[in-house]
């Protein structure tokens, strides 16, 4: 019987794939740093306590399994200045771990959940698999890394091993930028974006969870990545129409300019560079929230028999109830980080 350890199972991703693993009978051995990390879980599975830089304690957890999916990860933020060391020991040494573990018990598959962050920040044109790696931040470049290790592992030691390439993933969750966006966009408090043509590829869960259960199930890879991504890529105001919409919100009747909101973010890195304030607007963010990030799936699709079964607008109303929901259970003082919405 196929039994599964999942590391970072307690996040929102782990979270939907632990279940669906469960609703397919696979044994789960479920990896959680913390004890109070368990509520979303199912009460079947295994839950193990451990932290991935442990190297000792990951192969006491990983005996007994068969596969491993390893998300578990330090997670990007837009300003990563300063923790490139946590990146490295987490996203890095922890994968190392994971993979000597995994060689040490027999195990023989291993699927990672690695970032289109490994291609940079920004696009121009449709991105595959054949252009070259060219990560510009400290999240990116742990990400690479950790991806390199999965590849030397599985020619060193005959592992069926695969990484998947994920764009911002979106679903029910306070977790990330985009539960803050719709916050935002009900508080009018997100600036009504301009029609531009560049577009962003996203990712709904349940499309990651069903890659992940393909990469399980497949004999062998024809790749060491994959990108996962929905059927289209989506243009940002269109996101922004469709949420505000969702909220019940008329249409908008005007739009920033792009040049103000250019404008904004120049004199917020001004701020910042002068006074070291952490600004709502930044080049840095404006290009994160504007900029072009469109991947292709065709691959994955290709060789795997991946099909995109979720869309963003189809989710909207799941997200608005989700949003909804929240907010009537916590009573709070909203703040608003500097993220806005794309990591």
């Amino acid at each position: 019987m196929l039994k599964v350890l999942v590391t970072g199972a307690s996040g929102f991703l782990g979270t939907a794939l632990v279940n669906e693993l469960c609703k397919g009978g696979v044994a789960v051995r479920a990896v959680l740093r913390e004890t109070k990390q368990f509520t979303l879980l199912p009460s079947l599975v295994e839950m193990v306590w451990s932290d991935i830089r442990d190297a000792q304690k990951i192969r006491e957890v990983v005996s007994g399994c068969n596969a491993i999916v390893h998300l578990a990860a330090k997670a990007h933020a837009i300003d990563d200045c300063g923790v490139e060391q946590d990146y490295q020991a987490i996203n890095v040494e922890g994968t190392r771990n994971v993979l000597d573990a995994a060689v040490a018990s027999g195990v023989r598959r291993v699927v990672f959940a690695s970032s289109v962050k490994v291609f940079g920040e920004e696009t121009s044109g449709c991105i595959d698999e054949s252009w070259p790696p060219d990560p510009k931040t400290g999240y990116g470049r742990s990400k690479w890394l950790a991806e390199q290790l999965i590849s030397d592992y599985a020619t060193r030691h005959g592992l069926t091993a695969v990484s998947l390439r994920l764009p911002m993933v979106y679903g029910p969750t306070k977790k990330g930028n985009l539960y803050q966006m719709i916050e935002a966009i009900d508080q009018r408090r997100f600036p009504v974006l301009p029609r531009i043509p560049t577009v962003r590829s996203l990712l709904h869960v349940q499309n990651f969870v069903q890659a992940v259960v393909l990469c399980l199930q497949a004999p062998q890879f024809k790749q060491a990545a994959y990108i996962v991504t929905d059927a289209h890529p989506y243009n940002v105001a269109e996101l922004y129409d469709w949420l505000r919409a969702g909220l019940g919100r008329s249409p908008a009747r005007w739009r920033v300019p792009l040049w103000v909101l250019k404008g904004g973010a120049r004199a917020g890195d001004l701020l910042q560079l002068v006074n070291g304030w952490h600004i709502p607007l930044s080049s840095e963010i404006l290009t994160k929230l504007i900029g072009g990030a469109w991947f292709s799936a065709a691959a994955i699709t290709r060789e795997l028999g991946y099909q995109a079964t979720h869309s963003f607008a189809e989710t909207v109303p799941e997200l608005i109830a989700f949003y909804r929901n929240s907010t009537s259970i916590l009573s709070r003082t909203s703040s608003y980080p500097e993220s806005l919405l794309i990591r």
